[in-house]
């Protein structure tokens, strides 16, 4: 029997052997379930507890002393129960196929390894292990060790335990605490490695412009956005360059302007900065610059946030004030960012995010499941939901996160946001929230005042009744309506008497002021909100009467006649001696089917035609016997 340091020593090669290849093999299997990556962890450290085994130090026939309790303890502490017993009953089975009087002794030291191990595991309770427990397990492992030796027959513990008690356990330590540190260093560098992917893709995902530069203005890092931005290839373009290689040479100039600003004061900074390309477009940028440190603290760099608001800066010129407000706004407006992982778990999230969803940030946490997040957002009052349709709701957002889109939602407190989606490497997804409410609020006072400037473009500049052209589309619009619902609908076509002799006679502004007038009296006279009165041309007018048979637009006629003689307006070029009208009546009821609308004005035109002929001052509705062609002098000149 050879020395006992030196045959445990070469099994301690065996054991950093077999560690090594695990480190260097691990990662085929993370993307596989965690049973299937345990079992394979626990077969690796049974097969290495195996070739130990094949390579021991032989006290006597069938008594072995090596390593073997290492590789055991190793794989139920750092793989769980599942590889532990995997790694014993591989070890356990090889140690009686071999046999001797020492094959009972290795059975108990094997369970007693495994146990130890386990036990670790578990006592952890999914927290990482730290050094201290490292050495713990490799304490309790070397003690487990000599559970096995200590039932060894009598004869033979007394003779071999002098001799191999002290190697053995503190090579067993040794080689615990070694291969556990090594295997602590691997999970710390796969964390780090995650940790640097996932701020890679928050990065690269963002939709805003981030960057990096050095001191000389060089870029050393850029975001996908900043080469979209400088109108470059891809990022990668940018690296070893300055802006002057892309901007005109003024507007490279007021940027590293800002830089060394920034340089200098050694403090971040937020501005606006106006953008102008060598093709000519310009825009507007809201930024922010910061010093970018080493480790002593020392100013190395530049890093850059920009973002586009020229679209707000073209709100700000249109709607001056109101804009001005929203601009504002917009300047100081956080953005909420959340990543999800590929079954829909938070990865990550910022204070804005949760700050956005008042009444459910507790739970938009990381490890969360967004789809009970928008359960709980519906159950709160926060989120807007189809009650009958919720789960199908929620199956559609779900979707959305695995594609690129832009969408608005409204929350049930009357918010608006913009959330912007963008799917990562991993098959998860980024978004971004911006609150836009005030934006939607300008928007709808640009629509309304935009209708207003319509309906004014619709007004006649003298009497501010409709025009002709608004005329037509409305009549068009109630005819329709008419038909549709099978009620009538009548028209006034009103002529002023003898209006040409009233000009000769006072004068166009008089004659101005008597359509005025008229048109007060229209006014006064369809007051219903469906009523629609026009300047029909010239000294006519129109008067669209919706859901008004023959016999009521008769007497709104005759009201309307009346309201003009009461004016007693002074005509002394007629024979009335005051301003009157002839008004023509045309109705289109229900059993017209085949009616036009160019027969219910030849109607109102003939009756108008027939008041006029009757002696002026005058109501006529359309009578067929009657009806005829109408003279083709204007009425505008009678």
């Amino acid at each position: 029997m050879g020395s006992p340091w030196s045959e445990l020593l070469a099994n301690l090669a065996v054991v950093a052997m077999f560690v090594s290849a695990w480190i260097h093999t691990h990662v085929w299997l993370d993307r596989r379930p965690a049973l299937v990556k345990s079992v394979a962890f626990g077969a690796l450290m049974g097969a290495g507890a195996v070739i130990l085994m094949l390579t021991p130090m032989q006290l006597q026939p069938g008594v072995l002393v090596d390593l073997r309790a290492t590789m055991i303890a190793i794989a139920g502490f750092f793989g769980g129960p599942v590889a532990g017993i995997v790694a014993a009953v591989t070890a356990g089975a090889f140690r009686t196929f071999e046999g001797g009087i020492g094959a009972f002794a290795g059975a108990v030291g094997i369970a007693a390894t495994m146990l130890v191990g386990v036990a670790g595991n578990l006592a952890l309770r999914g927290r990482q292990p730290g050094m201290g427990d490292i050495m713990i397990l490799g304490a309790a492992t070397a003690c487990g060790s000599l559970l096995g030796l200590s039932v060894l027959p009598q004869s033979v513990l007394e003779r071999v335990l002098p001799e191999v008690v002290f190697p053995s356990t503190l090579l067993i330590f040794v080689s615990v605490a070694m291969s556990g540190l090594a295997l602590h260093q691997e999970r710390r560098r796969i964390e780090a490695l995650q940790s640097r992917r996932i701020f890679k893709a928050v990065v690269e995902t963002l939709p805003d412009c981030l960057n990096v530069k050095d001191l000389d203005g060089r870029f050393i890092a850029a975001n996908p956005a900043t080469a979209e931005l400088m109108q470059a290839a891809d990022a990668r373009a940018l690296i070893g360059k300055t802006d002057f290689d892309f901007y005109p040479v003024e507007t490279a100039r007021e940027f590293r302007a800002d830089e060394l600003a920034v340089l200098k004061s050694g403090a971040a900074s937020a501005i606006e900065q106006h953008l102008r390309h060598e093709d000519g477009t310009d825009g507007w940028l809201a930024t922010l610059k910061a010093p970018f440190r080493d480790k002593s603290g020392a100013v190395v760099g530049l890093i850059t946030h920009n973002r586009d608001i020229t679209a707000r800066k073209q709100l700000e010129t249109e709607l001056a004030q109101s804009q001005a407000r929203l601009g504002d706004a917009l300047t100081h407006m956080a953005d909420g960012l959340v990543m999800f992982d590929p079954e829909g778990r938070i990865v990550l999230c910022n204070a804005q995010y949760r700050a956005m969803f008042p009444r459910t940030a507790e739970i938009r946490v990381p490890g969360a499941d967004y789809r009970d997040i928008l359960r709980a957002s519906v159950a709160l009052g926060e989120s807007i939901a189809p009650p009958d349709a919720l789960e199908d709701w929620i199956s559609g957002i779900m979707a959305l996160q695995t594609h690129a889109n832009q969408r608005q939602i409204r929350l049930a407190d009357g918010r608006w946001l913009d959330v912007r989606t963008r799917p990562t490497g991993n098959g998860g997804s980024l978004s971004v929230f911006s609150d836009i409410t005030e934006a939607k609020e300008v928007e709808a006072e640009l629509l309304a005042a935009n209708e207003k400037l319509d309906l004014l473009a619709h007004r006649d500049g003298l009497t501010e009744l409709l025009t002709r052209r608004a005329f037509d589309d409305a009549l068009a619009r109630e005819f329709a309506r008419a038909r549709r619902t099978a009620k009538p609908l009548s028209l006034l076509i009103i002529d002023v008497d003898w209006f040409k002799r009233f000009n000769d006679h006072y004068g166009h502004p008089a004659g101005d002021e008597c359509l005025r007038v008229i048109s007060r009296c229209i006014e006064a006279t369809a007051r219903r909100p469906g009523d629609a009165a026009a300047r029909y041309g010239g000294e006519e007018f129109a008067l669209i009467l919706p859901e008004t048979d023959a016999r009521g637009a008769f007497i709104i006629a005759e009201k309307l006649k009346g309201k003009v003689r009461e004016t007693a307006l002074v005509h002394a070029a007629s024979e009335k001696g005051t301003v009157t009208v002839s008004i023509g009546v045309g109705t289109f009821e229900a059993a017209g089917a085949a009616m036009e609308i160019a027969d219910l004005l030849r109607r109102a035109d003939e009756a108008l035609y027939g008041a006029k002929a009757a002696g002026r001052d005058r109501v006529h509705g359309w009578r067929p016997h009657v009806s005829g062609q109408r003279p083709a002098t204007s009425l505008g000149k009678s």
